[in-house]
């Protein structure tokens, strides 16, 4: 059976377009962000900085490009053991979110104060939102076929192996350099190519992170490819390794054809795409496999796959700083 967890407290109030409660303090913020960062651009006005935030530009030799790494440092000083990091691909586009909820939870809502997460947020030079040819790049699995793969564009892809790579020897050691971090409280939150490229990792090399966070992950990619890699056999880990604890999520709406959609190519990649069934199978069977990983899988009610993101936030938040006892593979 699944672990399965249904969350469907965001979807009457988003089609109302309700806010209540201090979770709209966030929700506010950044549509007030997101305004007045257009406004900024269409004018050619200074950008905006978010308070406790600090940025810089990273060129990694492993894939060879430049990367934006934004940061968003607790109030508070860092536990004795040090901040757990929060690692955010797409970070151009998602960093905002996760820092203003961070606060908004922290302040407002059921978060202790007393643990406080560092967010690292990974993006691109000069993208406003998506570098879509890079991401492609840098968050699909090396594979055979790429050519086929049902990815967009002409762009390469299969660069998931450089792309650690610059993480693990560029982007952690320099995080250590300029901030306390809990070595043992590291997680990883993708979305779409994000959560495939997390689950990726998870598969290939899961001690660079202790939790996994895959929302949306596009399993479909290269038909199916991630999921046709797992093995037969039950994964025992390395001896003396913390199991890494794993959240995978999907908007309940993502395989549905939209209104209009009906009958169309575009509707029917939808159906064929199966991220809700993908994202359960893959769930399934690594609980299976890893019954030690603590794989939970949830699912959220009325959400498609852009406004998923605003529960699937919260849930990730909490999901990296739960502290449950640390089980280590025998």
């Amino acid at each position: 059976m699944t672990s399965e967890y249904r969350d469907s407290r965001h979807a009457p109030a988003w089609r109302a377009g309700v806010r209540r409660g201090p979770g709209g303090l966030g929700v506010a913020f950044l549509f007030m962000l997101c305004l007045v960062s257009a406004m900024a651009h269409s004018a050619d006005l200074p950008g905006v900085t978010l308070p406790g935030s600090q940025q810089f530009t990273l060129h990694s030799p492993e894939t060879g490009g430049d990367y934006l790494i934004q940061v968003g440092v607790p109030e508070a000083a860092p536990p004795a053991e040090g901040y757990p990091v929060l690692y955010v691909l797409d970070g151009n586009a998602r960093f905002a979110l996760v820092q203003s909820a961070r606060e908004t939870l922290s302040r407002h809502g059921p978060f202790d104060a007393g643990s406080p997460l560092l967010i690292v947020a990974i993006g691109y030079p000069d993208t406003p939102r998506f570098d879509l040819r890079r991401r492609t790049e840098d968050y699909t699995p090396p594979a055979p076929g790429l050519a086929a793969s049902g990815g967009p564009g002409d762009g390469p892809q299969g660069g998931a192996a450089r792309f650690l790579a610059f993480i693990e020897r560029r982007l952690k050691p320099l995080i250590d350099e300029r901030f306390t971090v809990d070595h043992e409280r590291e997680a990883l939150f993708g979305h779409s190519y994000g959560g495939l490229f997390a689950l990726h990792v998870l598969l290939t090399r899961p001690e660079s992170f202790d939790r996994y966070i895959a929302i949306s992950p596009s399993l479909w990619w290269n038909e199916d490819y991630l999921l046709t890699q797992l093995p037969e056999r039950p994964i025992d880990g390395a001896p003396g390794v913390t199991a890494p604890r794993v959240l995978i999520g999907v908007g309940g709406r993502e395989q549905t054809p939209r209104p209009g959609e009906q009958g169309t190519v575009r509707g029917e990649r939808r159906r064929a795409n199966a991220m809700v069934d993908n994202a359960r199978t893959m769930a399934e069977r690594l609980q299976s496999l890893a019954p030690r990983w603590q794989t939970r899988f949830v699912l959220f009610e009325g959400e498609d796959h852009g406004s998923v993101m605003w529960p699937a936030t919260r849930r990730a938040l909490a999901f990296a700083l739960d502290e449950p006892a640390r089980a280590k593979w025998d």
